[in-house]
């Protein structure tokens, strides 16, 4: 079963990192309002991790991440799962996804794609933080 998490900033209502877990891939995404996304970043596969990326087939959208970037393969996320957004609206709007105190993820907007700390190098869905 699928899920999607809302985060809104409390300073910035307009701002928001929604998490979707597809039942096959887990994304970030960035959201402001009237302007939908503002940036992604990919953050664990459900289903298995293809060898080669599946850019090519764009009925393979959302994608997997491939092998050759995956470092870290994260469970997929559930109700209890502790995830915390911090949000910092200096020079760029940066919104910090933490799981278990440990960032994971960072979505600035306009980046496609956000930076991650789940690669192993810069990749086409997530940029090595």
């Amino acid at each position: 079963m699928g899920s999607l998490t809302k985060y809104v900033s409390d300073d910035r209502p307009e701002f928001a990192v929604f998490i979707e877990d597809d039942d096959k891939v887990c994304y970030a995404y960035l959201w402001k309002e009237g302007e939908n996304i503002i940036a992604h970043v990919w953050l664990y596969n459900v289903a298995p991790t293809p060898s080669e990326p599946e850019l090519q087939i764009e009925e393979n959208h959302p994608f997997l991440n491939s092998a050759e970037f995956v470092g870290e393969n994260l469970e997929p996320f559930d109700a209890w799962t502790p995830i915390e957004v911090i949000w910092d609206f200096g020079e760029e709007i940066v919104a910090k996804i933490f799981l278990s105190e440990r960032l994971i993820a960072k979505l600035t907007a306009g980046a496609r794609p956000g930076c991650s700390s789940l690669v192993t190098k810069d990749g086409p869905l997530a940029l090595k933080m």
